[in-house]
């Protein structure tokens, strides 16, 4: 990827600025303004950011802004805006689209890592590791990793088609085959010759009703 120019950089990090302050993104127009660009110099740039994976829009949205990645540090502090990518299912396994669904801003000190790019947050959906204290509704901030040990927390692919879903699970692996294994005894264990790890659990954000 090309290095941001000199202004890239600094509409980067304007948008940064806003979006920490206001807890929503800037529009074309207050871009513009700011700087003193026309509307289309203004979308100009935010299109050059989007095509080196700093921002990502949605056009039929007016403020459908996503900050991927930070360019400098944050006027609120320490945060790491951390992407929600969509639901993982802490039960039958479901489909995770990778659909985002905004930023939880977390400090850095509470991750405990410094490759906060490596960082995603899914929603959780079902109750089949209640007795980790796992609920429906909680969010599960994820560490992108592709092994994990024995025991530990991942959200992981299993089966043999394209068409498996997303879960979280304990996982173990013996031989050949894999295991995803539930904190709920009214679950049973998911076992395959197939699994695909995305993540380990890093922490939990909690629901309380």
């Amino acid at each position: 990827m090309k290095e941001l120019t000199q202004r890239q950089k600094e509409v980067a990090q304007f948008i940064e600025n806003y979006m920490d302050t206001n807890g929503y993104a800037p529009s074309v127009r207050n871009i513009a303004d700011h700087f003193g660009f026309s509307p289309k110099a203004a979308y100009d740039h935010m299109t050059a950011l989007k095509k080196k994976n700093i921002i990502r829009t949605a056009d039929n949205l007016p403020r459908g802004m996503a900050l991927l990645k930070r360019t400098g540090p944050s006027e609120s502090g320490n945060l790491v805006k951390v992407p929600i990518l969509g639901t993982t299912a802490a039960g039958v396994p479901i489909l995770s689209e990778e659909n985002y669904d905004g930023f939880l801003p977390l400090p850095q000190s509470l991750l405990g890592i410094n490759d906060v790019d490596a960082v995603f947050a899914l929603k959780v959906n079902g109750d089949s590791m209640i007795e980790d204290g796992i609920g429906d509704g909680d969010i599960a901030i994820i560490l992108k990793t592709k092994s994990a040990e024995n025991g530990q927390i991942v959200v992981a692919s299993i089966g043999d088609s394209e068409d498996y879903g997303i879960t979280l699970k304990h996982f173990f692996r013996s031989g050949e085959k894999f295991e995803l294994r539930p904190a709920n005894s009214a679950y049973t264990s998911i076992i395959s010759t197939h699994c695909d790890i995305h993540g380990r659990l890093l922490l939990i954000i909690k629901k309380f009703n």
